[in-house]
């Protein structure tokens, strides 16, 4: 009988550890990816909120009365998601102005896209003098 060759065995090997970290590198590049689109788009959404939480009603301003101007702020809002590109929702409630901000992010490494949104909320208040 024969002693079976081992040659070739460690090449097999070789490319299946190699073949497993470069999915693992794909994975990591793909999830810095998505992880640093969902910062972006939440400090767009802040910005925006921030933005459209300046709108204040002058008259009630002039009363000492902190009310956002509803048509001001979603148009402010709406504005700067719009000089930065991005795809958003803006809903104003009380003194409170809330933007979604929604994007697709695409992962060529791996052939793929995640959507992801960010949400911010801003509220207008009233400050004390200290």
């Amino acid at each position: 009988m024969r002693a079976r060759s081992d040659a070739g065995s460690i090449t097999a090997m070789t490319a299946t550890v190699v073949a497993g970290f470069v999915m693992m590198l794909a994975l990591v590049v793909g999830g810095g990816a998505v992880l640093r689109a969902r910062t972006d788009a939440f400090g767009t959404a802040a910005a925006a909120a921030r933005a459209g939480a300046q709108q204040l009603d002058e008259d009630a301003l002039a009363q000492g009365d902190v009310v956002i101007d509803f048509d001001k702020a979603e148009a402010a809002a709406q504005g700067y998601l719009a000089a930065q590109g991005a795809d958003g929702t803006v809903q104003v409630a009380g003194a409170d102005v809330i933007v979604t901000v929604n994007e697709t992010v695409a992962i060529p490494t791996l052939g793929q896209s995640v959507a992801i949104s960010a949400t911010a909320t801003v509220s207008a208040i009233k400050g004390t003098a200290a």
